[in-house]
């Protein structure tokens, strides 16, 4: 049994070896780029293998830095992460960093931060992935000035306890970024949100989640170049003002209708909106009416059908519609139908345990008469105002494919009764398939 073990300890160095071997006859620039995908910790392990290793960890352009739980209670350690980080940033050769990625906890000095980020920049980063534990205010981490001229930087993240806050007298120039996410970062104020995208010259996609701040911002988010955008305020209070003429993708979620919209987005494809309390058709309408693909979410809608003497522009490039019922009804959907002539894919639900009284549209809509072709109720409940819209759609969609019914914990008896009394419905469309889920 022991000459066994042992038997099988020699071939797995053997193999070892061998796969060592294999790897050392790749060429160096091979050998670099492996070892960037790995926490860089691991790569500077590397260098124990041998000599010709020894130098790879210093010329790596990708750097992933992580300190760990145990630094948050013992400073032995955590001294000894700020050194490897130091000296990782110290020694290394790369002509240029691709990326920078730094997750760690609140527990460093100011001095330690600035310094090691401004190491990145000084290598001329192209993209930032810094991540600090969220804390309370006084231990945010402030983001030094130098790094508002970061020239080469193409992607930034920033998360968590991380302070953005730019003086009056300094400036910020990011001429190559095109990405940007601040997840839960907490800026000092509307001048530091207003100097950090006007310096953003080439901006096409941002991802923004506010933390819960103290005092409520007014940002203005103008930007010609902006294709993609995401936006949560779910959490906080700030006023919100989005002029974007370029806007392609719109995903927007917030609760208290702190969103405003300056001009129309005339370029966008496609857009997600929820908000949990009132939202304005009106102002939807005006701004998403371009859009191809539209998922739109509310509790209660404050002007469910607007009739102010106002001609309403047509959405006519949409063909896929997404709602949420919500109060007062089925008002808001029959006023979008009236206004969407090439709908073909329509997606229904009704999250309101109150039987809403379905709205019959004044005419038949175009869309429903000619286009649609896809129809489906998500979290069905039988109530009375989604058998009247079921049947109303079935009887004047002439050329649906797919009535589509998911039911919530319904019984199979229920089911069959659904699909019953469905059946005695006028299906004005010869090829409809149902299915009942």
């Amino acid at each position: 049994m022991a000459n066994y073990s042992a038997d099988q300890t020699s071939k797995r160095q053997l193999l070892s070896e061998n796969c060592l071997d294999k790897i050392n006859q790749l060429p160096d620039h091979l050998i670099e780029h492996i070892l960037s995908f790995l926490p860089t910790k691991d790569a500077v392990a590397t260098s124990i293998l041998s000599k010709k290793w020894y130098p790879f960890w210093t010329k790596l352009p990708v750097l992933h830095l992580e300190d760990s739980i145990r630094c948050e209670n013992r400073k032995q350690t955590r001294n000894r992460f700020k050194v490897f980080v130091s000296r990782v940033l110290e020694h290394n050769k790369a002509v240029s960093l691709q990326k920078f990625h730094l997750t760690c906890r609140p527990i460093y000095q100011p001095r330690c931060f600035k310094s090691w980020v401004c190491s990145a920049i000084d290598k001329d980063v192209q993209e930032i992935d810094i991540s600090i534990s969220r804390t309370p205010r006084p231990h945010f981490l402030k983001l030094p000035c130098r790094f508002f001229q970061a020239e080469k930087l193409q992607f930034l993240k920033l998360s968590g306890g991380i302070l953005i806050d730019i003086p009056g007298k300094s400036s910020v120039s990011f001429p190559s970024l095109k990405t940007l996410h601040l997840l839960y970062v907490n800026i000092a104020n509307d001048q530091s949100f207003v100097k950090l995208f006007s310096g953003c010259l080439v901006l096409e996609k941002l991802v923004l989640k506010t933390a819960n701040h103290e005092n409520t911002l007014n940002f203005k988010l103008w930007s010609s170049t902006l294709k993609s955008l995401f936006i949560n305020l779910r959490y906080a209070e700030h006023k919100l003002e989005i002029n974007a003429p370029a806007l392609e993708y719109l995903d927007l979620e917030e609760s208290y209708h702190q969103v405003s919209f300056n001009g129309t987005l005339s370029s966008l494809i496609e857009a997600k909106i929820h908000f949990n309390y009132g939202i304005s058709l009106n102002q939807l309408i005006r701004v998403l009416y371009n859009a191809k693909l539209l998922s739109l979410t509310s509790y209660w809608y404050s002007e469910p059908v607007p009739d102010h003497g106002y001609i309403y522009p047509l959405f006519l490039n949409l063909v896929k519609l997404e709602i949420l019922i919500g109060l007062p009804g089925w008002g808001v959907l029959s006023h979008l139908l009236t206004l969407s002539d090439n709908l073909a894919t329509l997606v229904v639900e009704n999250n309101s345990t109150i039987d809403s009284r379905w709205t019959e549209p004044e005419h038949v809509p175009t869309c429903v008469s000619s286009h649609l072709t896809t129809v489906s109720f998500k979290v069905f409940q039988a109530l009375q105002s989604e058998m009247q819209a079921i049947e109303y759609l079935l009887k004047n969609a002439k050329v649906l494919n797919v009535m589509q019914i998911c039911t919530l914990d319904m019984s199979p008896d229920s089911k069959s009764f659904v699909r019953n009394t469905l059946s005695e419905f006028r299906w004005s469309s010869e090829t409809c398939q149902l299915a009942i889920q």
